[in-house]
């Protein structure tokens, strides 16, 4: 199987829509479609920070505008579109899509996806905390960064975190190889810094070893979030992905499995 990872796509607002109504594709977005025509993969996974909060709604016009019908997308929310709404009604635009586009998966609404007898799983995450480096380390202050615009994020991360992983744990098929796609990291080592307080926001320490992965599949992680790449077997036993995409710089990967 081949599978193209996409992440942190970070699209404006005109720019959807005008793709949604196919009446113009920038050229970031062509680029895009010529990866997709280049690589021709099975599967595309794009984990998060693609679209502002209002756009959420439409995500499986988005991406059923730009990629081919006939190929599998699995797609998770990151943190940027969880901004300014409270996290339940993100979570229902989510599920209540306003296109009905059947190859366009959004793991934040439906657990898990089997394709060709691998389970993908998984969803934005949130950050536990479990990566701070430092014992004082806090939300507070938000050092620069923008995450304070999800309402009660400061009392409430932890609680997003656990729903996610309870979501993951209860999707897991340890009959199958398991694709875990996840926006902020499941795993440190999928992080790319250097130990800072950015490490607090990243995710969570080592996730992967709560779940119920078989050995005897090749399972993968595939995530984004840090904009800085990392690929390869970071993890021992597990094919990982950071795609390392920023803003408007697009990095991909074509993993095969």
């Amino acid at each position: 199987m081949k599978i193209l990872c996409l992440s942190d796509l970070h699209q404006q607002p005109d720019d959807i829509s005008d793709a949604i109504r196919q009446v113009r594709f920038t050229p970031f977005l062509q680029y895009i479609r010529y990866v997709v025509e280049d690589t021709a993969p099975d599967v595309i996974v794009v984990t998060g920070d693609n679209v502002p909060t209002p756009y959420v709604v439409s995500l499986k016009a988005f991406f059923g505008a730009l990629f081919p019908a006939d190929i599998p997308v699995i797609v998770t929310l990151g943190n940027h579109e969880f901004w300014e709404r409270p996290f339940e009604e993100t979570l229902e635009n989510a599920r209540n899509q306003d296109a009905d586009v059947p190859n366009v998966h959004i793991l934040d609404a439906e657990p898990s996806v089997v394709i060709d007898g691998y389970n993908f799983l998984g969803g934005a995450l949130f950050f536990d905390g479990s990566m701070r480096w430092r014992e004082n380390d806090d939300l507070l202050p938000w050092d620069g960064w923008q995450d304070w615009r999800i309402p009660d994020i400061e009392q409430r991360y932890k609680e997003f975190n656990a729903f996610y992983v309870k979501r993951i744990r209860q999707a897991m098929k340890p009959n199958m190889p398991n694709i875990l796609c996840t926006h902020h990291l499941p795993h440190i080592a999928l992080n790319g810094f250097e130990p800072s307080h950015y490490s607090f926001y990243s995710g969570m320490k080592d996730l992967v070893s709560q779940l119920p992965f078989n050995d005897a599949f090749p399972n993968a992680l595939i995530c984004g979030h840090t904009h800085k790449r990392v690929i390869g077997e970071v993890v021992p036993g597990f094919y990982c992905v950071n795609t390392g995409s920023d803003y408007g710089i697009l990095k991909y990967y074509l993993l095969e499995l």
